[in-house]
């Protein structure tokens, strides 16, 4: 049998330990904790959708421009 049990850290709390004791008792269970992917939001808004599209474009047209330092990325974005 599978469960899945879905819920924000805020939420947690020491009764849904008590709720699987109950929903299985005497048993071996697995909880595996699962957090958002860390690029899930990037393109959760319009605003980052569309720059990651142009990004994406820029690419496949060859306009990718390296940099030596950090300095230089930091005065290129300046300009």
């Amino acid at each position: 049998m599978v469960t899945t049990y879905r819920l924000n850290t805020k939420d947690l709390e020491s009764t849904f330990i008590d709720s699987v004791r109950t929903a299985y008792p005497d048993q071996v269970v697995e909880i595996q904790i699962r957090g958002q992917d860390e690029t899930e939001y990037l393109p959760g808004t319009p605003a980052n959708r569309d720059r990651m599209e142009k990004a994406l474009r820029e690419a496949e047209e060859g306009k990718l421009v390296a940099f030596e330092t950090l300095e230089q990325a930091i005065q290129a974005a300046k300009q």
